[in-house]
């Protein structure tokens, strides 16, 4: 890197409704009107642009999470839905959106997507997931969800499909020449004419190319499945990290798998999850987080880790060692989550926590990396994964909202400024724009 193009940290915001603590919602200033509101997302959507913020991330639940009253919500909308609300009242942020491909055909996805991505002036990305649910397999006709490695093979393939029709529209095949009575030059379509083990698919996407072409794709792979797809398609892939070291280890392993496809290593960049409480002083940041987990009843809590680790908890109490968990390859929820729980659930000596403390480490975020102090401390945080290898900036999961991200965006945000870590400006409109401005 140079002094004229330093290395920059992205910030994305990973929109929750009141806030990414479970408990957020259970505060006295939350309001039940807002969970219908589309304007209460715009005016998260517009602190984070004040804050310079490359985009916005929705994830998606096609079906209540019911049993789990102890949940911060994201939203109740469709994602790409309200992505188009909120881009016609934002100039200059992108926004990226959860989209299932194991519960959504290819030509469906890529022309919602691309209508949001043409509506917004190029500020659009699509989060491909493959769906951890069977509830979700339910509402769309499946007994169950197909097994891991079938939905992946699915993906793989639904984002050869998604980059044919995005790629089929340029924006030159629209010429209206208006003296020789031609709207279109079709020498400048390229259909799609794919047959693979998942898809048939022929013809040509219906909307244009945006101003940034075909939008950004965004993946949240933890499995050797689901980095290998982020390291061969994405631009920008949600990492997991609960400490420095797992990390950077992800952060490598994923560097590597990207320039194995053949692509530069800067081609991706990787986002860890990062959970934030900012207060005046330690103390007053400590005091928040300790509201917050206050908030919510231990069986609830036990509940909770339960679900992450695949045991029932519930009649364990807080001075009780952890159980041991098994190795990876015998869990078959979300393998991110549980590589984190893993980790957590030893200390440095390697001996196994108690409950109690496994409960304090994973309730703001179920295990993603705490940040909690002054702007400065939180800052310092943040810079030290950004300059150690183990991050290119941050997915930021505010613990409250909209109280956390102005906190963030008021505080933490002129620290890195302030340290030539963060932008001072946008530089391009587009999200693929906010995301090359890496230095490289």
């Amino acid at each position: 890197m140079t002094d004229s193009h330093p290395r920059l940290m992205h910030l994305n915001l990973f929109m929750r409704m009141y806030g990414h603590h479970p408990s957020a919602w259970r505060r006295p200033s939350t309001d039940r009107k807002d969970a219908f509101d589309p304007e209460y997302f715009v005016n998260l959507a517009k602190v984070c642009e004040r804050g310079l913020f490359d985009a916005v991330f929705l994830a998606d639940t096609q079906m209540p999470m019911w049993g789990r009253a102890d949940i911060s919500m994201g939203s109740v909308f469709e994602p790409m839905s309200l992505i188009s609300y909120m881009a016609a009242k934002t100039d200059r942020i992108g926004f990226i959106g959860t989209v299932s491909s194991t519960l959504n055909d290819p030509a469906n996805a890529a022309r919602l997507v691309a209508s949001a991505n043409l509506i917004s002036g190029g500020r659009v990305g699509m989060n491909l997931v493959t769906s951890q649910s069977d509830p979700e397999a339910l509402l769309h006709g499946m007994d169950a969800l197909p097994d891991p490695e079938k939905r992946y093979a699915r993906a793989k393939e639904f984002a050869e499909v998604l980059f044919g029709l995005w790629d089929s529209y340029p924006r030159d095949a629209v010429v209206m020449d208006k003296e020789a009575g031609m709207f279109f030059d079709e020498s400048e379509f390229r259909p799609v004419d794919h047959e693979g083990d998942f898809y048939k698919v022929r013809g040509t996407l219906s909307v244009p190319e945006s101003a940034q072409g075909r939008p950004v794709l965004v993946q949240a792979g933890a499995s050797p499945a689901g980095r290998d797809l982020a390291a061969r398609y994405a631009e920008v892939i949600y990492g997991i990290g609960s400490t420095l070291d797992d990390a950077q280890e992800y952060y490598r392993d994923i560097k590597r798998r990207t320039v194995g496809h053949g692509r530069d290593a800067d081609a991706i960049a990787v986002l860890p999850g990062v959970v934030t409480v900012v207060g005046d002083t330690e103390a007053e940041a400590q005091d928040k987080k300790a509201y917050l987990d206050s908030l919510k009843e231990l069986s609830k809590q036990l509940d909770t880790l339960g679900s992450y680790i695949g045991m029932d908890v519930s009649g364990l109490s807080r001075d009780d060692a952890m159980p041991a968990l098994p190795p990876i390859e015998e869990f078959e929820g979300p393998k991110g989550r549980y590589v984190m729980m893993q980790t957590l659930s030893r200390g440095a000596d390697g001996e196994l926590v108690t409950v109690g403390e496994m409960l304090s480490k994973i309730s703001a975020g179920g295990g993603h990396f705490t940040a909690v102090g002054t702007a400065a401390r939180v800052a310092d945080q943040l810079e030290e994964w950004f300059t150690n290898e183990a991050a290119d900036g941050f997915n930021v999961n505010a613990s409250t909202m909209p109280e956390g991200i102005e906190d963030f965006v008021d505080r933490v945000v002129p620290e890195l400024q302030a340290r030539g870590l963060f932008r001072t400006d946008y530089d391009g409109t587009t999200l693929r724009g906010h995301l090359a401005q890496r230095g490289a």
